[in-house]
């Protein structure tokens, strides 16, 4: 159960003082998890992309992000780093659901549609799944699997940044304020261009090239120019996803989770 405050957790697991509260083992510092994320999937992205290059698996430039770690030794990091961040954005979308479960037991459930949560989380998770099969997948290895992983994680977590848009605009003024809604909206915009910013110049691109290697894709190779537009706008709609989860970070801030009850019979 996802609980608020100390005042509150007294309360609701009737207990008489701060210290049977620490009994209990309620667990804070949620909000570091969006944090990690945050820092973690830049990260990774910037090292595969220096070691793609230092091996001439790709040119300095642009390239696609999934095309940073295609080969070895850069796929090796790139496949489990991603690992770990769809396990943790796996942990996101759960606690972020028992948040949206906790307000509604406080707040009425008529507020919110049960079936617009269950398809929010829905896309949380797919959009985990799909994450981590682009990441094991790799693009010059398995294609078909790679761009199915692709296409299940942007679509699915744009949709998902949009839901959880509207679900914050539901729970204002109880868990975040109105310009959080308004940073959710405009990222969530962006996420819905960019993604398909970033399809359609790819696809054109890929009609046009007349290279060997579309990993060293040149401006002589043809559709240079929508490979430029379409790789930009990917490195820019991973920022924005990044972004995104950021904002969760002063709401989880404010979340503790208690740890469940084993019984034994």
């Amino acid at each position: 159960m996802i609980i608020y405050s100390y005042e509150k957790i007294i309360r609701l697991c009737k207990i008489s003082s701060i210290k049977d509260y620490e009994t209990k083992m309620a667990y804070g510092k949620l909000h570091v998890l969006p944090l990690i994320l945050f820092i973690l999937i830049p990260v990774t992205f910037v090292i595969t992309y220096t070691i793609s290059v230092q091996w001439d698996h790709v040119v300095p430039g642009f390239p696609y992000i999934s095309e940073t770690g295609t080969l070895s030794p850069e796929s090796c990091i790139f496949a489990q780093c991603l690992n770990v961040a769809a396990f943790l954005l796996g942990c996101c979308v759960y606690i972020r659901h028992r948040q949206v479960q906790q307000w509604q037991i406080e707040k009425g459930r008529d507020l919110v549609d049960k079936k617009v949560i269950i398809a929010t989380t829905s896309c949380g998770i797919l959009a985990c799944f799909g994450l981590d099969i682009l990441a094991n997948f790799q693009e010059a290895r398995v294609v078909a699997a790679h761009m199915v992983g692709a296409m299940t994680f942007f679509s699915a977590g744009t949709l998902y940044f949009c839901l959880q848009t509207y679900l914050s605009y539901k729970m204002v003024p109880s868990v975040n304020g109105i310009i959080v809604v308004y940073v959710r909206a405009i990222l969530s915009a962006l996420t819905l261009i960019l993604t398909i910013a970033t399809i359609i110049p790819g696809y054109i691109s890929m009609f046009e090239f007349q290279g060997n290697d579309y990993k060293k894709w040149l401006p002589t190779d043809g559709g240079w120019g929508w490979h430029v537009a379409s790789t930009i706008c990917e490195w820019i709609l991973a920022i924005v996803y990044c972004a995104f989860l950021l904002t969760f970070v002063p709401e989880f801030r404010l979340i503790n989770f208690e740890e469940p009850v084993v019984t034994v019979s």
